[in-house]
Order: C-alpha cells, then sequence, then structure tokens
C-alpha cells in the first residue's frame, strides 16, 4: 500500500484520478494515505540510489521478514518494490 501512495505522489494526479486510472477503491486508498501518514512514510522514507553503482546489490526488505537481494537491476527493484 505503501508503494501505491508513493506512486501516486510522483504522478502528480488527484487521489480520484490515480484511483480510477488504477482500478483501486477510493475508500481504500484513503485509508492507505492516512496510515502512511500515521507512519511517517509519506515523506522521507525514500533514500536515493545512485544510478552509477550499478554493479552494487540492492536488499529489498519486507515487512513481514521477507528479503529479496538484486543485483544491478533497478527496473527488477521497482517491480518489487511495488508488491508490497
Amino acid at each position: 500500500m505503501f508503494a501505491m501512495i508513493a506512486d501516486w505522489h510522483q504522478s502528480g494526479k488527484s487521489k480520484k484520478a490515480y484511483c480510477a486510472e488504477n482500478g483501486i477503491n477510493e475508500a481504500t486508498f484513503y485509508y492507505w494515505f492516512s496510515r502512511s501518514k500515521e507512519k511517517g512514510t509519506s515523506g522521507g522514507g525514500f533514500i536515493a540510489i545512485d544510478k552509477a553503482g550499478r554493479n552494487s546489490a540492492v536488499e529489498v526488505i519486507y515487512p513481514n521478514g521477507v528479503r529479496i537481494r538484486v543485483d544491478s537491476d533497478l527496473g527488477l527493484l521497482s517491480q518489487l518494490i511495488r508488491l508490497y
């Protein structure tokens, strides 16, 4: 849900337009949005990834404890982040 909030934020669209475009129930989205504010993840929860350092691996750790290590594929990394 937090990945969807981040995606909406980067899209520059209204919440209503984003929900309609992505098939998300508006009430659900607003719930997610309120939760993201409570957790403090709506801003500052991201880190910069240096694209020049493609030889280094990045590890994604989901809240349920699952860890996935990704070597130099930022597209795959983006997809994995959006899964949760």
